[in-house]
């Protein structure tokens, strides 16, 4: 017959919290209660996040149908560089192509100096 492990029954030591001075019952190496632990009330986000300048200027040549290479030695970037800056892009606007960006960046989140001479055919409206 197997006898309990006395060490396993043992309560946890009291900490102080370092955050606000409550006592609670610890595991390992923490420092703070588990109220001080939860993540903090997300509050409503906002609709879209500004895009930088650089941002713009990207979703500009997106709108020419310029490719990563082609951005990258317009604008004295990494073709890497590129890929990031998309991908942040991608994540502000909440879309998930390139297509997507273009449809959507059409006028709405350019300001006028960095929107492309002339929006396509396809994007003007139909009286």
């Amino acid at each position: 017959m197997l006898k309990p492990n006395i060490a396993l029954l043992k309560p946890a030591p009291l900490r102080t919290c370092a955050r606000c001075g409550t006592r609670f019952h610890a595991l390992g190496r923490e420092y703070s209660c588990p109220e001080c632990r939860k993540p903090a009330a997300v509050s409503e986000p906002v609709k879209y996040a500004p895009l930088s300048f650089r941002e713009q200027q990207i979703v500009a040549l997106i709108c020419e149908a310029k490719s990563n290479k082609q951005i990258a030695f317009e604008l004295c970037l990494a073709e890497g560089t590129v890929k990031e800056y998309l991908y942040r892009i991608f994540r502000k606007l909440e879309v998930t192509n390139r297509t997507e960006l273009a449809l959507r960046s059409a006028g709405e989140f350019l300001p006028r100096s960095a929107r492309p001479a002339e929006a396509p055919r396809y994007l003007e409206s139909t009286g």
